[in-house]
């Protein structure tokens, strides 16, 4: 038995015919993607006028996971200027050893906000500036410790 030719195609969904497009029956908007932009369309890569080469956000990310584990490292040193200033001195550090500390444990915060936050919660912007200053305060430990006066 030959097969009939295939009906005229009305531009509706039907549950039997895998390839049609179009709109269903109640009116919605088909899965298929539309040429039209619309809600069936596909997003386009980025954002227009977003910058395509922008870090991501878990970019930012490994850099602020990255300064707290040498944040352990400017701690060290720090310490160590300051014993040494101790011992070479006067048996005490000058009065910048506050102040590098407080430098050192500020970044720590810093990067733990940066890399814990949310992505909805803050802009990128944002997170890649407290990334900078997180990295500005961890060399400004050391940096205070040095320059001590004692």
């Amino acid at each position: 038995m030959p097969r009939p030719p295939p009906a005229a195609h009305d531009g509706r969904m039907n549950a039997t015919d895998p390839t049609a497009t179009g709109t269903t029956a109640t009116g919605t908007a088909a899965t298929a993607p539309a040429a039209d932009g619309g809600p069936g369309a596909l997003a386009p890569a980025t954002a227009p006028g977003g910058d395509p080469f922008a870090p991501s956000t878990g970019a930012v990310r490994v850099f602020a996971g990255t300064g707290l584990v040498l944040l352990v490292g400017a701690f060290l040193v720090t310490v160590v200027l300051m014993l040494r200033q101790s011992f070479a001195g006067d048996g005490a550090p000058g009065p910048l050893k506050e102040l590098a500390m407080w430098s050192l444990s500020l970044s720590g915060l810093v990067g733990l906000w940066a890399m814990c936050l949310p992505g909805d919660a803050v802009g990128h912007r944002v997170r890649r500036g407290a990334v900078f200053v997180q990295y500005a305060l961890m060399a400004g430990g050391p940096l205070l410790a040095a320059f001590d006066p004692s």
